[in-house]
């Protein structure tokens, strides 16, 4: 084990952290566009994609989960091709190209024309996410194989993060300076310009996904000696852990956050701020440069703690609390404040994600002697993505209460309250709930992790 973790270079995990890079990419266009487009720009009303979100939301409970017990069965192509990177690239160039096309219906009327909009937005979804899902899902099912110990774990974390967080710069600055609110036209062009972009991105993360032969030879003893067990079996195991879904409900609630900021923040800039599209950049880049500058000193603190548990509760409090100056903001410095004040938290909290999320599934394979990682993914990917569908519901019912009108150029002050509603207050609440409810469940402080890890050692797991 400590030979192969030798062999993790700093490119290599580069090259692995590059699908963090594109998925944040991803969901800075669909998280920051997806709404506005649909609701403001093609004028469907906003029930109507409410009601898509929720079929989705269906779908999500279809897809996830199978598509990880799915992978986790053995195949042939194992000690060849290796378990993850096979499903890695079938399912990353068709959801590069299906996120191009959400955002390139046909031009129609969205009165007399609702449902062909409300199929075009629900099948494309739902596309998007099948492919979105198994490229994503062996991508986070392959990190706790690929990094064993706790140090390249954080090393490991820490690159996927700041990488993410380019991704996520790229994603939410470069397209709003690419389109129009009152030209639709010009969200399909930037769509297909990241088509482009998406695939160069894609293919510089390759590398870092082709699993060692020694990792490959692993699967194969574990599929010649594993017995087979049935989709609800696997399913068991993954909920029955309640460390694994106190981590999936902190990253939940933590989505809403993401979900609900990123897709709110044209919402401010049009409404609030009355600024050009170009100007959600103001807002967003001291969000971004904090998170980045803050992630280093984070990882230096979370190295020196050697404790995981005490390092995620860290992140997610200031994460939670960080959003209480969007609730006072009046101008533009005052978001930019709030912004960079978010992100130092942010940064804290991306540096205690994935070691928190990796202890938790190496929890649940010593305990259940098994490696489904994907298993396990799969249901995290499938309650991560309820973040989308709570998100549009909170958007649907702040607007629907507070008379938000999406033909007019300007709103009440009632309906700009509804967008700070959702872009702060709602999912501040939410979190806070969440942390709670982490830090009286979750219970994998570092001794209990070390025994965890001897335990797969002696299990030749």
């Amino acid at each position: 084990m400590s030979e192969n973790e030798n062999k993790i270079s700093t490119s290599n995990m580069l090259s692995y952290g590059m699908a963090d890079l594109l998925w944040l990419v991803f969901n800075g266009i669909f998280g920051g566009l997806f709404f506005i487009f649909w609701e403001v720009v093609v004028g469907l009303d906003i029930l109507i994609i409410t009601l898509a979100y929720t079929i989705f939301a269906v779908w999500n409970i279809i897809n996830d989960p199978i598509v990880g017990y799915l992978v986790d069965r053995p195949r042939k192509f194992w000690s060849r091709l290796g378990k993850r990177y096979p499903w890695f690239i079938i399912g990353g160039i068709p959801a590069i190209l299906f996120l191009a096309i959400i955002f390139s219906p046909p031009y129609l009327d969205p009165v007399d024309a609702a449902w062909i909009y409300f199929a075009w937005v629900l099948i494309s979804l739902c596309l998007y996410e099948l492919f979105y899902t198994i490229s994503q899902l062996n991508h986070g099912a392959l990190f706790p194989d690929k990094f064993r110990s706790d140090s390249n774990r954080r090393k490991g974390g820490f690159w996927r993060m700041l990488l993410g967080i380019l991704g996520t710069a790229i994603g939410f600055i470069v397209p709003p300076l690419l389109i129009k609110i009152d030209n639709a036209s010009s969200f399909a062009s930037m769509a297909w310009i990241f088509v482009i972009v998406n695939l160069v991105i894609f293919a510089s993360s390759i590398p870092g996904h082709r699993e060692s032969k020694d990792l490959r030879d692993r699967y194969v003893k574990e599929q010649e000696t594993r017995e087979s067990i049935s989709f609800f079996h696997a399913l068991k195991i993954v909920v029955g852990h309640k460390n694994f879904m106190a981590v999936i409900f902190v990253f939940l609630m933590d989505g809403i956050i993401g979900a609900s900021l990123t897709a709110s923040i044209q919402y401010v800039n049009k409404y609030i701020l009355e600024e050009p599209e170009g100007s959600a950049i103001l807002i967003l880049a001291p969000f971004i440069l904090a998170v980045i500058l803050s992630l280093f000193p984070w990882l230096l603190l979370s190295q020196k703690m050697k404790n995981n548990r005490k390092m995620l509760i860290l992140g997610v409090f200031l994460n939670t609390i960080g959003l209480l100056p969007f609730l006072f903001a009046q101008d533009t410095i005052g978001f930019i404040i709030a912004a960079a004040i978010l992100g130092i938290g942010g940064g804290a909290l991306r540096i205690g994600s994935n070691p928190v999320l990796a202890d938790a599934i190496d929890e649940a394979v010593a305990d259940s002697g098994k490696h489904i990682e994907g298993s396990f993914m799969g249901v995290y990917t499938f309650f991560i993505r309820f973040s989308l569908i709570a998100q549009g519901w909170i958007f649907a019912i702040a607007h629907l209460l507070t008379g938000f009108d999406s033909n007019s150029a300007t709103q009440s002050e009632l309906a700009k309250f509804g967008i700070i509603m959702h872009t702060a207050l709602i999912p501040m609440i939410l979190t806070l709930i969440a942390l709670v409810v982490f830090v009286f469940v979750y219970d994998l402080k570092p001794e209990k992790t070390r025994e965890i890890q001897e335990k797969l050692k002696e299990m030749n797991l």
